[in-house]
């Protein structure tokens, strides 16, 4: 299906691999916060950093729409709502009124409230016309926010990043080597995903277990080690994790990024992927094991700007 995903502002590079990777997706077209992708799949519902998504019908120059209009296919009732994309120059509203003016006139019924189809237009280099079949859930992010879990430690990953890191991979069994609080689990525990995690001190472990009993999540976390992790071989179609930040690794050791790339390499199964976050360049570290498909970046603070690293092992 050919779709136009509005994607989140906050991380326009991530939000566009979370939409090709876990629907499965072709690239068509790509216009600021504007994705337009034909998709394999529909699990539309799980996205994080996309608004919402609309069937694709057209895309024409602003110049056009007013012709599209007069064509374009409608079923009963019909509204019709612009979106704006780094275009201060338009007037919204105004726009609206103009193409719903178009379909009354052709004999169409206009319902603000709950239409029977409802049409969008995306306005920004270009305009791309479609029809609403998706839109994301913003607020049950909130209500999952760190502060809220009954245990929290500084710097901890939104859920809405945390969501996206785990749709990235596409996998249905996920692991966190490092897993902290338990933001990745949480997320792929209330995707009916399968989870574990692993964490190296002990009080932490019995945080993130209440965490995940705090959602009704089986406690799926163990204490070990991410550079000597006790499971066998190819056995996890995706992993996620954040590494510990500046000093805090080095309480685990000099070895503890290249130990654990190479941990993550091990359990992964060949042609599955691995969403990293780290706030160093590593790049040929993560080279050495895998094909690294994209690098995101999202700043936090003046002092901290976590690293993305999508990678594949193909190897």
């Amino acid at each position: 299906m050919k779709a136009i995903f509005y994607l989140s502002g906050e991380n326009e590079c991530f939000a566009r691999f979370e939409v090709l990777n876990l629907l499965e997706g072709k690239e068509i077209e790509r216009d600021n916060q504007i994705l337009v992708a034909d998709v394999r799949r529909d699990e539309f519902w799980r996205l994080a950093l996309t608004h919402e998504v609309s069937k694709f019908y057209t895309s024409c120059s602003l110049n056009e729409l007013e012709e599209v209009f007069k064509e374009i296919p409608v079923e009963g009732s019909v509204c019709v709502r612009v979106v704006k994309i780094r275009r201060p120059d338009l007037k919204s509203l105004d726009l609206e009124k103009m193409l719903g003016y178009v379909l009354w006139r052709r004999g169409f019924k206009i319902n603000l409230n709950d239409p029977k189809t409802a049409i969008r237009v995306y306005v920004s280099k270009r305009c791309y016309v479609g029809y609403l079949i998706h839109k994301t859930d913003k607020k049950q992010f909130l209500k999952r926010h760190p502060n809220k879990r009954p245990f929290t430690m500084p710097c901890v990953i939104p859920p809405k990043i945390g969501r996206a890191m785990v749709n990235i991979t596409a996998g249905r069994r996920i692991l966190d080597p490092m897993c902290g609080t338990g933001t990745f689990l949480i997320e792929a525990g209330l995707m009916n995903l399968d989870f574990v995690g692993v964490e190296a001190y002990e009080r932490i472990v019995r945080g993130c277990a209440e965490n995940l009993r705090f959602f009704k999540l089986p406690t799926n976390v163990l204490r070990g080690d991410a550079r000597s992790l006790p499971f066998k071989d190819c056995c996890f179609d995706g992993v996620v994790t954040d590494f510990p930040y500046k000093r805090s690794t080095k309480s685990f050791g000099e070895n503890l990024v290249e130990r654990a790339v190479e941990e993550i390499y091990r359990v992964l199964k060949e042609g599955c992927r691995a969403v990293l976050v780290i706030n160093l360049d590593i790049d040929d570290l993560v080279g050495e094991h895998f094909d690294i498909e994209g690098k995101c970046y999202q700043r936090v603070h003046k002092s901290l700007e976590r690293r993305f690293y999508i990678c594949r092992k193909t190897f």
